[in-house]
């Protein structure tokens, strides 16, 4: 005990040493520790934040695999191989990413780690750009949106460029990134606009910060929602205005059906690992290093996150709306979660636009952002076309929906009854069946025009 004892006394010192902005004389008290019989999580942050401040990568590199090898943790996974990257160990940074692969599902940081890796090692900007591709399948956000733009402008593909900047524009509306994401527009639509031919490739902007979750995201499944329809669904009341060029291939029909994934009640496992939370014991304020505590698993959910500070009256006013010729008030996605974050109401969406696999991208981070308003049974997204949901009672099929986002395609071809049942199941069930209704956008807001009550109840109208 008298060892043990002795080592709490010298962690402790260093802590002290660190609040009085000692560092130095800190840094030479870690050196005669043995940092495996170090038992606090939090002093060995403490340690590496200190090592990296005084680029010792080395010894950063051990205490994060001191801390992998005690938690398995695939967060501190991420940034031990982040950290390998950096120094350019490639051979050390392929293993660890095999290693993050199988340690648990595809998600956002994996195509980014895949991205930072290739680029480490000398990868062509045509294998960059694909791997970005994938990334905005699974999850768009600005900063790699805008690195995407820029790959493309490098790589001499100026319409692709062009387009990803519309992109960011229409997904996110305004910030800093997409004031760079205009100039680059700008300057790939000049009538002397020439690729930036054998340039370095930048480093990935910063995104602008927002709170971390602090507890895992299970990756929302998406699945063909099978409820088994007995009636031959009936052609919605304007069909007549759609355009023939718009009508969609009946291609969902020919499907063979998926059987719907087993509810999950818990977070998986190899999912529970969670980041540092800042603040609270443990963190320093000296100007020198910060170090962050370790959430414990068990924390209540409504204590986990924090949101966004809140913009004020005048701000929100100012929020752009894009109004439709038919006075229907459509957000960007950026709006949007901005919106959500902001207010507690019951959340039904609408995608109006954009290719399926766009659509399906922003139904998954809408789900992230329901976790992170506390509603945990949303992990699933049933998705269905309208033809198939006209032929449904939908009062009973309440049961089998609730804890779903269910996403509607090609939702202007439902019928009069439907749009009612659907209301009816909103007003009924509050935030237990989250609705989500996609279709091209001038016949879905044809739709929303048409069927006031149950577009006041889809308050979050996107244009895709």
């Amino acid at each position: 005990m008298g060892k043990r004892h002795e080592v709490m006394r010298r962690c402790a010192q260093v802590r002290d040493l660190v609040q009085e902005g000692r560092f130095v004389q800190a840094l030479e008290l870690i050196d005669t520790l043995t940092l495996t019989e170090v038992e606090s999580l939090e002093d060995l942050y403490l340690f590496a934040d200190l090592y990296e401040k005084a680029e010792r990568l080395n010894e950063k590199k051990d205490i994060f695999f001191l801390i992998y090898e005690r938690t398995h943790s695939r967060y501190i996974l991420n940034r031990l191989l982040r950290l390998v990257i950096r120094m350019g160990n490639m051979d050390e940074a392929r293993e660890l990413f095999l290693t993050y692969e199988f340690a648990g599902k595809v998600t956002l940081d994996t195509f980014e780690l895949r991205y930072l890796l290739a680029k480490a090692q000398g990868e062509s900007r045509t294998t960059l750009i694909s791997i970005l591709e994938e990334l905005k399948k699974e999850e768009y956000t600005e900063e790699w949106g805008y690195q995407l733009a820029l790959l493309y402008e490098m790589e001499g593909m100026r319409e692709e460029c062009i387009q990803e900047c519309k992109d960011l524009k229409l997904w996110f509306g305004e910030g800093r990134i997409i004031d760079k994401a205009m100039e680059l527009k700008k300057r790939c639509e000049a009538p002397d606009w020439e690729p930036p031919g054998e340039a370095e490739i930048p480093e990935p902007e910063e995104p602008d910060r927002e709170p971390r979750l602090a507890y895992a995201v299970p990756r929302a499944d998406v699945t063909e929602l099978d409820l088994n329809p007995d009636q031959e669904s009936v052609s919605a009341p304007y069909k007549k205005e759609k355009k023939k060029e718009l009508k969609p291939e009946k291609q969902e029909q020919e499907r063979e059906r998926e059987p719907e994934p087993e509810p999950v009640d818990a977070v998986p496992e190899e999912e529970k690992d969670v980041p540092p939370e800042e603040g609270g014991p443990g963190e320093y304020t000296g100007d020198f290093v910060s170090a962050p505590r370790v959430v414990k698993r068990e924390k209540p959910v409504e204590q986990r996150e924090q949101a966004l500070p809140l913009q004020s009256d005048a701000e929100w006013e100012d929020d752009p709306e894009d109004i439709s010729e038919r006075g229907v008030s459509y957000r960007t996605l950026k709006s949007t979660i901005a919106h959500m974050r902001r207010d507690d109401d019951e959340a039904h969406f609408v995608f109006a636009g954009g290719e399926e696999r766009i659509v399906l991208a922003v139904a998954k981070r809408i789900t992230k952002e329901l976790h992170r308003r506390g509603q945990q049974p949303m992990r699933k997204i049933a998705k269905i076309a309208a033809e198939k949901l006209n032929g449904l009672e939908l009062s009973e099929q309440r049961e089998k929906l609730a804890g779903t986002c269910m996403l509607v395609t090609e939702a202007s071809e439902i019928t009069e009854k439907t749009a009612g049942d659907l209301l009816a199941m909103i007003e009924d069930n509050g935030s237990d069946i989250v609705v989500m209704l996609s279709g091209p956008f001038d016949e879905l807001d044809c739709f929303l025009s048409i069927y006031k009550d149950l577009s006041d109840k889809l308050i979050y109208k996107i244009h895709m």
